[in-house]
């Protein structure tokens, strides 16, 4: 089934093309010795961090989803390293279909819930990394920005509050719908039932989101440092646009390429060594990917033996 899919085909034909593109310009061996710039201690402490980050997105979903899975964390921690998992490695984000197969399975929770729902949190994700970008658009060359140093945390914090707005237009979209009954219009609200209607859950969600990228970017932001020499406002900039790229309609296998070609495209703006930016954006994907493998694998087994120990108690 999936070798008959073009979308597989395509991912696969990028990935060959990108691994002779970081061959020619810049050596894989090359590549991989530049590791050795990282002390393993500051690896772990990386990683450790990662750790928090995977934690938080989990807290997310727990929270977002408390109606199905209260009182199962682990259960549910376990469903979003395995959804990132598959969200990670498989191609064209063909991943982000495990996560409602996954509720369902386990939690029970229909699927024209949980799926409106992934995506109001991918709309959610998106925001926050653009709002995160656009703090970071006076350090580029040429400041294609001007605002007063004494208003920036005004318009920071204008950002967070902008996506409250939504909330009311929904509400209103929602008892448009409620009011016209119709097989349509009730299948379009039922949609709609898994979406926070007030603003508290609304704000934590955003909360949650805004606390986990900030995380994720500085930890990526610093390991790109150790391959390129970067202000961390550059490094910023491209781990930000290298997170972007996800939303492209074409991605190699486990994002290889477009990954890559989302932060060189970040960090044109300060003409950069190409091929020095290509080495540093192949590194923190493998650190990104190496992550993804590791932590799946150790919250995978602890929530396993958890919830199987507490499987024994109860019984």
């Amino acid at each position: 089934m999936l070798l008959r899919s073009w979308k597989f085909w395509i991912s696969l034909a990028i990935l060959l093309v990108f691994a002779i593109v970081v061959e020619r310009s810049y050596g894989w061996i090359a590549v991989l010795a530049s590791w050795q710039r990282i002390s393993a201690a500051e690896l772990a402490v990386a990683v450790t961090l990662m750790l928090v980050s995977y934690l938080l997105r989990a807290f997310r979903f727990y929270d977002f989803f408390n109606s199905y899975c209260h009182g199962h964390w682990w259960r549910l921690t376990r469903i979003t390293v395995l959804h990132n998992f598959f969200n990670n490695l498989l191609p064209m984000r063909s991943g982000e279909a495990a996560f409602p197969m996954l509720m369902k399975t386990h939690f029970s929770c229909p699927v024209r819930h949980s799926l409106p729902a992934l995506l109001w949190l991918r709309l959610l994700d998106l925001y926050v990394l653009l709002a995160l970008a656009v703090w970071t658009l006076s350090d580029l060359p040429g400041n294609p920005i001007s605002v007063d140093p004494a208003h920036v945390w005004l318009w920071q914090a204008g950002l967070l509050v902008l996506p409250l707005l939504v909330l009311p237009v929904q509400n209103r979209i929602r008892q448009l719908l409620a009011s016209h009954p119709g097989s349509v219009a009730n299948k379009l609200a039922d949609l709609m039932q898994a979406l926070p209607s007030s603003p508290w859950p609304f704000i934590r969600a955003l909360l949650w989101t805004l606390v986990n990228w900030v995380l994720k970017l500085a930890i990526y932001a610093w390991v790109l440092q150790q391959f390129i020499t970067l202000s961390f406002g550059q490094s910023w900039v491209g781990a930000s646009t290298g997170e972007l790229s996800s939303i492209l309609p074409i991605h190699g296998v486990a994002g290889a390429g477009t990954y890559e070609a989302g932060i060189v495209a970040g960090l044109l703006p300060w003409q950069l060594d190409t091929a020095a930016v290509l080495a540093a954006a192949v590194n923190l994907h493998l650190f990104v990917l190496g992550c993804t493998l590791l932590l799946t694998a150790i919250i995978t087994l602890a929530t396993s033996r958890l919830g199987n120990r507490r499987s024994s108690t109860n019984t």
